[in-house]
């Protein structure tokens, strides 16, 4: 077998990123420029672990049978019929089609006719599940979510650890830490020189960090937790710290090599004073030190940029949810409840969506990441006797949120191109740690996993995959046709290196050009829409 010079690379080294390939010679990422890719990325981690058979359904009559429980739990419901599962765009279902390719469906626990009934009895049930309409924002004709929506099903994380399966979800590969950069920053890298208007490429809000692992300085996420957070870390706002020390002189842009670079930055004379130091300490120690230095001292200008740009007062003057509340069904302070008022919180309780529509309506930033839950910060990391109908419970909640958030997306007219939609410009990912053991099987960790993509760039009103029937206990995922990052497409049961693939390939990234992933990996063919 001939080895290229990648392959080469990537044996040698193992997690080959993409700060190495660049100085090593390989090409650095760029992402295509197409009306029809997206420019922001929008991840959504729901914290835990999730039943995601219990709200999508790839699973044909039989294996509705043999893996899912009859229903049951009235207020609460657990478990659904091959009856109850029907195509969100109501076209007939067929639970009898094996092919790994189908429209998106689930169980409806709502009432079509009456979306907004919570007491009524379900009569798909057989009368023994009462009407729950948290979900229906996704299958909802008015606004049609799910014709934007692709859910990968069945991928293998190789792990069944909460922190191995967060990082496999954020880049790829499972492990106690990263070996290749997470999707976040690879995005956020590429795009950087298309968008230098974006003070904050990437940013976290809450959770596991998406990891530069190597990349420049402007690839790391930038911690933030609500608007308010942005004063004393992004901001010159306080005299305490800035008094005196506002004032800022465009210098000329240097690297940290001291070779000249286009353009200048808006250094305070403390700023200035720091950038010197630190190209002043270049080469006294190891090449190591110098890495670090040269990450420290391209912060600084990032940071003066940042601080120039009054990002407080942009925030300030950009709304959240603006769109979607002129629809009576959808006010903004909603809250949801499991049974009657067993247990109940509002939506604005799981997750800084808010502040991430905010983030992404005022075009300041690339990639958000965003820790979400249900209600009161309930999270989906529990092991309780009843957790099988808890879980399930909580994840239709917390599903009901991100559809509400995506829904306001799509409302958005882009700032860029009012022809589009903020929704059409942003990719959404939807992941969690890892799967469940199917509910007959209780709710421990399973390592088969799915993952939801919704807006910029996909072919939406599918699932792609599905689970391996004749097993017993909790199953795998299936073969799902696969484009190798030579090209060739096969057919093989999908893992967590091609759901990060596929995600930064809806950007115009080439697999296998513009970055690899440890262990090979394929793009899901049919997702991403060509051009």
């Amino acid at each position: 077998m001939k080895l290229s010079r990648r392959k080469l690379f990537e044996l040698a080294f193992g997690a080959a990123h993409l700060g190495l390939m660049a100085r090593f010679g390989f090409p650095v990422a760029s992402a295509q420029t197409s009306v029809k890719r997206p420019t922001k990325l929008l991840s959504i981690w729901l914290d835990g672990g999730l039943h995601w058979e219990t709200f999508f359904s790839p699973l044909t009559r039989a294996g509705i049978d043999k893996f899912i429980p009859t229903p049951r739990g009235g207020n609460i419901p657990l478990g659904y019929l091959p009856a109850q599962v029907e195509n969100f765009d109501r076209t007939p279902v067929d639970l009898d089609a094996p092919g790994p390719v189908r429209k998106l469906r689930g169980p409806i626990f709502w009432n079509w006719a009456n979306p907004a009934d919570t007491s009524g009895a379900n009569p798909a049930s057989g009368n023994q599940q009462i009407y729950r309409p948290w979900g229906y924002a996704w299958a909802n004709p008015n606004y049609r979510l799910f014709d934007k929506t692709a859910l990968l099903v069945g991928a293998d994380q190789n792990t069944a650890a909460h922190a191995s399966g967060i990082i496999a979800s954020m880049c790829g590969v499972a492990g106690s830490n990263f070996r290749s950069p997470s999707v976040q920053a690879i995005i956020a890298n590429a795009l950087a020189k298309r968008f230098p208007d974006r003070p904050i490429p990437n940013v976290s809000l809450g959770g596991t960090l998406p990891s530069a692992a190597g990349l420049p300085a402007l690839a790391n996420p930038a911690v933030l937790a609500s608007s308010d957070s942005v004063e004393p870390t992004l901001s010159d706002k306080r005299d305490s710290a800035w008094k005196g020390l506002r004032t800022r002189t465009d210098v000329a842009d240097v690297a940290f090599d001291g070779s000249a670079l286009p353009g200048t930055v808006p250094a305070t004379a403390v700023d200035a004073a720091l950038m010197q130091a630190l190209r002043e300490e270049r080469g006294i120690s190891s090449t190591g030190t110098d890495a670090l230095l040269e990450q420290l001292y391209d912060t600084y200008k990032g940071a003066s940029r940042t601080i120039r740009r009054d990002i407080l007062t942009v925030l300030s003057n950009t709304p959240s949810w603006e769109k979607l509340k002129a629809d009576p069904a959808y006010p903004v302070d909603w809250s949801a409840c499991i049974g009657y008022a067993d247990s109940c919180g509002p939506g604005s309780s799981m997750g800084s969506y808010t502040f991430a529509l905010q983030l992404l309506k005022s075009d300041l930033v690339t990639s958000v990441n965003l820790r979400a839950s249900s209600f009161n910060n309930t999270t989906f990391d529990t092991h309780s006797s009843n957790g099988p109908q808890m879980h399930t419970n909580h994840l239709r909640i917390a599903l009901e949120m991100v559809g509400r958030m995506c829904l306001e997306m799509s409302l958005t007219p882009s700032k860029a191109d009012p022809s589009r939609t903020l929704l059409d410009e942003t990719l959404v990912y939807v992941y969690s740690d890892f799967g469940r053991t199917f509910p007959k099987q209780g709710s421990d960790h399973h390592p088969a996993t799915c993952a939801i993509l919704v807006g910029g760039g996909i072919q939406g009103n599918q699932m792609l995959g599905g689970y391996n029937e004749s097993m017993n206990g909790s199953p795998m995922g299936t073969p799902v046709t696969l484009v190798e990052e030579s090209g060739q497409k096969v057919t093989r049961a999908p893992r967590s290196q091609d759901i990060a693939a596929t995600v930064i390939h809806a950007f115009g990234l080439e697999a296998g050009k513009d970055f690899f992933i440890p262990g090979g990996y394929g793009v899901y063919d049919g997702v991403v829409r060509p051009g």
